[in-house]
């Protein structure tokens, strides 16, 4: 039987060699990582971009990247809102390397118009990634339908010009709460379940200023959660009613302005805690939903449908002007002139 100090200095050795292979794992890791970096950096063409990824450097050198405990890449901020200014130089495709980076939890590409191109399917690869965004760029083609096989819960692609539909594909991604793909060039239908609402993460779609046609699907008739929804300026048609209801928690946003949705206001139950209301521009009919008096509504426009009747007065009805209410068929009363017999 081995004596207690031949016993201790086994373990010892046995950590301290456990220590050093962990510290050398990580290290050629770590190196993987920053040969990602060095392939990004020498894509854009600019030698002076991100000085700190350079060969024998360290993760605490490597911001816009970010790191874990372990020393891998896990958020990259490309955003020349951050100071970089040889950002504002770059005229480029985006990265491809960025896929090598197989930790990658956050992507945010913002500010940069001399981006370009497709983005890369590869992306797809990234399968811890989350939170996905690329924001006012000259980044063009399709939404990769690869991003399914990420686990993303936020997308914003916002003031691109990406085209094509939206990949149903990205249906299958249990927890994504937040897609703004808005002021692009998509057509097609929106896909239906593409944002989930949790009572911890309330569902945001916002997909204005796109070419987008159909009906919306019923399955954003959330009941109980809440939701902002937004899709302004498309070719939206048909009966979007459902969207609202006396109890839904929708807090934030309906903006439905400037499609082709006809339906019966009338009777609408308004959420109560619904803040903003934009409908204008489509092919509502019947009256002002007097359900409106009880609700949170601060920023409302019914202007350009087929509304006619009197307004409903009473409750905070008075805090809107006449804009709200113009260039429908026949509303009358306060802020409007006054109803006569006939009308």
């Amino acid at each position: 039987m081995a004596s207690r100090p031949v016993l201790l200095m086994t373990v010892l050795l046995s950590f301290q060699l456990f220590i050093t292979t962990s510290l050398s794992q990580t290290s050629q890791v770590s190196d993987r990582d920053l040969a990602a970096l060095i392939k990004i950096r020498e894509h854009f063409g600019n030698p002076n971009l991100f000085p700190g990824w350079r060969p024998g450097t360290t993760c605490i050198s490597w911001w816009p990247a970010a790191c874990n405990e372990q020393g891998r890449v896990t958020k990259l901020f490309l955003d020349n809102l951050l100071g970089i200014k040889e950002l504002l130089t770059v005229n480029s495709t985006l990265p491809p390397a960025i896929s090598e980076l197989e930790m990658l939890e956050t992507l945010s590409i913002m500010s940069i118009p001399g981006l370009h191109g497709p983005i890369p399917e590869s992306y797809g690869n990234l399968r811890h990634l989350s939170l996905f965004n690329i924001i006012a760029t000259n980044v063009s083609g399709s939404i990769p339908a690869s991003l399914s096989r990420t686990n993303l819960t936020s997308v914003s692609l916002s003031k691109n010009k990406l085209t094509g539909p939206i990949p149903r594909s990205l249906q299958k991604l249990p927890y994504l709460s937040y897609f703004d793909a808005s002021y692009n060039d998509l057509v097609g239908t929106i896909p239906p379940g593409l944002v989930r609402s949790t009572p911890d993460s309330p569902a945001a779609l916002q997909l204005d200023g796109n070419r987008l046609s159909g009906t919306i699907p019923r399955s954003y008739r959330f009941e109980r959660n809440s939701m902002e929804f937004r899709v302004a300026n498309n070719r939206l048609t048909g009966d979007a009613s459902f969207l609202f209801g006396r109890h839904k928690t929708v807090s934030g946003t309906i903006d439905l302005s400037g499609n082709k949705f006809r339906f019966n206001l009338t009777g609408v139950e308004m959420p109560m805690h619904l803040g903003f209301l934009n409908l204008s521009h489509n092919r509502i009919y019947g009256g002002v939903p007097v359900s409106l008096r009880e609700t949170r509504v601060s920023v409302l426009d019914l202007s350009y449908n087929e509304l006619c009747g009197e307004i409903p007065t009473g409750g905070h009805m008075v805090q809107f002007k006449a804009a709200a209410y113009e260039h429908n068929k026949c509303l009358c009363g306060t802020p409007l002139p006054p109803c006569t017999n006939g009308r």
